[in-house]
Formats: C-alpha cells, sequence, structure tokens
C-alpha cells in the first residue's frame, strides 16, 4: 500500500498507525510542499511501478498558496482546474494498471492571518465537491479527512484547532481522525494498531 501526497502525508508515521492483515508493506511517498502538478510527474515512479495493492493519494492544498498572491476569481478557476486535471489523470494511471486507488479530500486550514485565508476556505470546499465527483466517475475511493477535521465558525470552515499546532498540519490527534476515517472507509485489509 502506498501513501503519496505532500508534507501532511510525509510528516504522518504510518508504520505506527496501521498493520496490513496481509503483511504487506506500508510505503510512505510524501513529499513536503508537493503540489499536485509534481505529484502527478513522479506518480509512476514512486506508486505505480511498486505494484500496490492501493494507493492513497492526498494532494492539493499547496496549491492554493498561490491565494495569497492573486485571490482573483480567475486565478481560483486555474488552480481548481489544474488540482482536479491532475488527480483525475492519476486515477486513470492507477487504474490503466488494475491498481485500487483511494483519493482523500484537501484538509481545511486555520490561518485566518493570511490574505486567501477565505478564499482558499471556500475553494477548499468547491475541489473536494469535485473530488468527490471524479471518484464516483472512475469507481476510485473517496476518503473524506475534511468532515471530522473542520468546524464552522460565521460561515468560514477552519481546522480545528485541537487537530494542528500550525494551523495546516494535522500532529497526533488530527493524523488520529485521519487514521480513523481511513480505517472506516478503505475496504482493504487495514487496521489500526492497538
Amino acid at each position: 500500500m502506498v501513501f503519496i501526497g505532500d508534507s501532511i502525508t510525509d510528516y504522518w508515521d504510518l508504520d505506527s498507525y496501521f498493520t496490513l492483515q496481509n503483511d504487506k508493506r506500508i510505503i510512505n511517498r510524501g513529499i513536503g510542499n508537493d503540489r499536485s502538478q509534481w505529484v502527478r510527474e513522479r506518480f509512476a515512479a514512486d506508486a505505480i511501478q511498486l505494484k500496490p495493492d492501493w494507493i492513497v493519494l492526498s494532494i492539493g492544498i499547496n496549491n492554493t498558496k498561490e491565494l495569497d498572491d492573486d485571490p482573483a476569481e480567475s486565478n481560483q478557476i486555474h488552480i481548481k482546474i489544474r488540482i482536479l486535471e491532475d488527480i483525475e489523470a492519476m486515477i486513470i494511471m492507477a487504474k490503466d494498471k488494475n491498481i485500487n486507488i483511494a483519493v482523500a479530500t484537501l484538509t481545511s486550514t486555520n490561518r485566518p492571518q493570511l490574505d486567501g485565508f477565505i478564499t482558499r476556505s471556500k475553494l477548499v470546499q468547491t475541489i473536494n465537491l469535485e473530488i468527490a465527483q471524479l471518484c464516483i466517475k472512475h469507481d476510485a475511493q473517496f476518503i473524506d479527512y475534511y468532515t471530522v477535521m473542520t468546524e464552522t465558525k460565521e460561515d468560514i470552515d477552519y481546522l480545528r484547532n485541537e487537530l494542528t499546532d500550525d494551523g495546516l498540519h494535522p500532529h497526533v490527534l488530527g493524523y488520529d481522525r485521519m487514521a480513523d476515517t481511513l480505517v472506516n472507509t478503505l475496504p482493504y485489509p487495514i487496521q489500526l494498531k492497538n
């Protein structure tokens, strides 16, 4: 099983959380600061060629960094299209090789001091809805980390304070929720370690 994505994946100590019933390995291919287009470029080498039973793809939040400099609607559309095209291409690559793939939602953030925070919050919601639709379209598994990690204040979604130290990356309590969500969603012999 391969987990691939950005720093949220990279920082997740997967071996501390999970065990596979079939004694296969869990491989972490997260890279800090990664974006969807760069994961797409390395997807064949870092995931497909390993011939895993499953790939768990979690990518896209770093693409939204551009909103802090340019929150214009045209840039929002560009970012959304980029993320969704890249995710769809990776789903197709996996499916073409008969590899099961699960695609996770982007997680919310809690950095209201950034210029693009409110725009980002709303865009992430839209992107997540479209990721769910891509998963339906291509018969991929959808993993909703967003709902269990988000709270809404005055119609704006925030990553819950108790799940993060920096407003972006989960800490152990955030990863606990992600792990529970994954195990309860994925139709694969993966279990939480005691």
